[in-house]
């Protein structure tokens, strides 16, 4: 996808949050005087050069199987990207969506890289790294249009959402304090092919849904910052604080060199 596109806006939004994870992260590793930090999990990756990744290969483009029978996907990359960053191979467990935590509690797998929206309930289980995606709700108008360059612009205007979703909820917050006509869709899909040909003003869809609208039929665009933020993160068992710690300071300088904006573009 051409980098027009993109907002920057996305990408500082998302460098914003990192930072101040790094804050948080800090705190949650302080230890007493004297006291190290133990991690069984890291030592057996050092030790026998292996990172074993839980993952459902079932939700392209993050991870699927191409038809050559190999995986492929924007995690699925990142994932090796891990493994090179750490000097280690990466070991693939292919696993359901719903058995993914189990196989992390068993210790089946190090860690889970799987599209993983982040769960606050889940918390006192595991520990959820940095984000390294951002698939909330995204503003989107058309490519030539100038009028509409955020959520504060769109009143007297038509907007299209998908009937149910966030950017559903999200539109009927901001009719509280302004006036536009609201168009609920079936899908994502319907909602910025309606967009396209000019029936609405604006859209508030996914972005990943947008990312690929955009890819196949090109004539829209984002503007402004994210509607909603759905952080896509990676898990960890709570006694593995170093693997932890070593997986956010890698997204932070994934996301400091580009790389992570590389993956967007090839995979969007």
């Amino acid at each position: 996808m051409d980098n027009k596109h993109f907002d920057k806006r996305q990408s500082l939004a998302l460098v914003a949050t990192l930072a101040l994870l790094t804050v948080l992260a800090g705190v949650w590793l302080v230890l007493a005087p004297g006291e190290e930090l133990k991690d069984e999990t890291w030592e057996r990756i050092q030790q026998d050069g292996v990172m074993r990744i839980g993952m459902d290969a079932s939700y392209p483009p993050f991870e699927d199987i191409d038809q050559d029978g190999n995986l492929a996907g924007f995690d699925v990359d990142l994932a090796r990207e891990l493994g090179r960053h750490f000097g280690v191979d990466v070991e693939f467990v292919i696993i359901s969506f719903d058995g993914l935590y189990d196989a992390l509690r068993v210790e089946r797998v190090d860690l889970l890289l799987s599209a993983l929206p982040f769960d606050l309930r889940l918390t006192q289980d595991v520990a959820y790294s940095h984000p390294y995606f951002n698939a909330g709700q995204v503003l989107v108008v058309r490519e030539d249009e100038d009028l509409i360059a955020g959520v504060d612009d769109l009143a007297g205007h038509t907007v299209g959402v998908e009937w149910g979703s966030m950017g559903d909820v999200e539109a009927r917050q901001l009719l509280r304090r302004m006036e536009f006509e609201l168009y609920p869709y079936p899908t994502p899909d319907e909602t910025l092919t309606m967009l396209k040909e000019g029936e609405i003003d604006a859209a508030v869809a996914d972005v990943v849904s947008t990312y690929q609208f955009v890819r196949e039929h090109g004539a829209v665009k984002i503007v402004g910052p994210p509607v909603t933020d759905d952080p896509y993160v990676i898990a960890t068992r709570l006694n593995s604080p170093i693997l932890h710690q070593r997986i956010n300071e890698a997204i932070l300088e994934l996301s400091g060199s580009g790389y992570l904006d590389e993956l967007r573009m090839e995979w969007f």
